[in-house]
């Protein structure tokens, strides 16, 4: 797509000269290096400095995997080329409208064509990130239910009704507690010698006799958010339709970095993807996205939610509760005014990662990989964690270990921060890996949350 027909129905989209420059490759340097200089000229904060006991300190924001930086580009480009134009979607009888509406629609589409989504494909907005499009799975598939009626629905439901879901060992809580507190019987996959996914595992459950005539659906990272190790989604979606289980992924975390193309009616393709687009460079501010095959939509005769006029369509006379309920998945989910500027930033994110390619992403991470891996594993009192060979992320994950032992894990991120203005975080609790990659076992882990409780108390 040209860099400037992403948005052709308010004219050119004003694209920096230096940009234009590094596409013909007229200015010296590669036309990959130069986008990518364009990229960070273009980071909000970025000559942001603090005083520190050894002087003055650039930030280096070093947390891009729990959200993304702002752009100057994407915030100009919506001051002058959306809010002036900015109205209510659901009409196309002003000015305003029309634009607003058409702008949205072709931010849909253009998101679509980066995931490889088919036309059968559902793309729903959702919240602010993946947690909720894994949720709204959950509920277009009938299996969400409020806590109080769990246990009664559970118990009222045929076995043969009951779903089956298989998560992985990489998997952050929102693709791990949603899934218990649903309806699904939830089956956990663990690693196999190499830290990895263990297929071995999976597929004798999908084999086992016990859910044989029961739904399936398998629902892994794409990558961990710990040790940026990547998983065989191809592999994984094989094995999955093999036995019959729906294949769906959670790519919050290699979002912004890997090509994704969904291909649902493939052997190998994607049933459904999550998305958390605020991960992305210009992304913030963005909702999650939830793109999803027809086939798990299974809510086609009941209202979504939230219910509003635009999902249901008025017929006083001929029903006698006076609506039914639209039937085409994108009309149904878009009840109210959508998330339009959201919707927007989340499509000019994907074009941004778009323009600057994915060979270029991936040879740069890998050259700072290689750099912050030769140093780190040169010292004996860092230890790096996950498969050091696995194919992975320049996402890292390292225990510092002090002579006497002692320090508290939360000093090294502060002290990182303080001396530094390096901006990175201890390991969080909603990581579900962390134990494993430890060799904390299971009953030990309950006896550390239990002192947690009695220390705390």
């Amino acid at each position: 797509m040209k860099l400037n027909k992403l948005f052709g129905i308010i004219g050119s989209v004003h694209v920096p000269s230096s940009l234009i420059a590094a596409q013909a490759g007229t200015d010296g340097g590669s036309p990959a290096e130069k986008r990518l200089e364009w990229l960070r000229s273009q980071l909000i904060g970025r000559d942001l400095q603090f005083d520190t006991c050894f002087g003055k300190r650039l930030l280096t924001y070093a947390d891009h995997t729990a959200s993304g930086r702002c752009l100057r580009y994407i915030e100009e480009y919506i001051t002058q080329q959306v809010l002036p134009f900015y109205g209510n979607s659901h009409t196309s009888d002003s000015s305003c409208g029309e634009k607003t509406t058409r702008m949205v629609h072709e931010a849909r589409e253009y998101i679509r064509r980066c995931v490889g989504a088919c036309p059968e494909d559902a793309l729903i907005f959702c919240g602010s990130g993946a947690t909720a499009a894994i949720k709204r799975l959950q509920e277009v598939m009938g299996i969400a239910v409020p806590a109080n009626l769990r246990s009664q629905v559970i118990e009222n439901l045929r076995e043969e009704e009951r779903w089956v879901v298989f998560v992985g060992p990489f998997e952050h809580h929102s693709n791990l507690l949603s899934w218990r507190q649903s309806i699904a019987e939830v089956v956990e996959i663990g690693i196999d010698a190499d830290g990895l996914v263990d297929m071995e595992a999976l597929e004798l459950q999908l084999a086992s006799m016990k859910y044989s005539n029961r739904p399936k659906l398998g629902s892994f990272s794409a990558c961990s958010n710990v040790t940026g190790i990547i998983a065989d989604t191809r592999a994984l979606s094989r094995l999955l339709h093999k036995y019959g289980a729906y294949a769906c992924f959670d790519f919050a975390t290699s979002g912004p970095y890997v090509e994704i193309d969904m291909r649902s009616r493939e052997e190998e393709g994607y049933d459904a993807i999550f998305l958390s687009p605020h991960k992305f460079p210009g992304g913030p501010g963005s909702p999650g996205i939830l793109v999803m095959h027809e086939a798990l939509y299974k809510l086609r005769s009941f209202p979504p939610l939230p219910v509003e006029v635009v999902s249901l369509l008025m017929l006083m006379d001929s029903m006698p509760r006076g609506y039914g309920v639209l039937q085409r998945h994108q009309e149904r989910e878009d009840a109210g005014t959508p998330p339009i500027i959201q919707e927007i930033r989340a499509a000019l994110a994907f074009w941004v990662k778009e323009t600057v390619g994915y060979e270029p992403i991936d040879l740069h991470e890998t050259i700072y990989m290689k750099m912050a891996m030769g140093r780190l594993l040169a010292k004996p009192r860092i230890q790096v964690l996950g498969n050091l060979k696995a194919k992975r992320l320049a996402i890292l994950s390292f225990l510092v270990f002090s002579v006497t032992n002692r320090c508290m894990a939360g000093l090294w991120p502060n002290l990182l921060n303080d001396l530094f203005r390096i901006q990175g975080r201890r390991l969080r609790l909603c990581w579900s890996i962390w134990p494993n990659l430890l060799g904390v076992e299971e009953s030990l882990s309950f006896t550390f949350a239990a002192h947690r409780r009695v220390t705390t108390a």
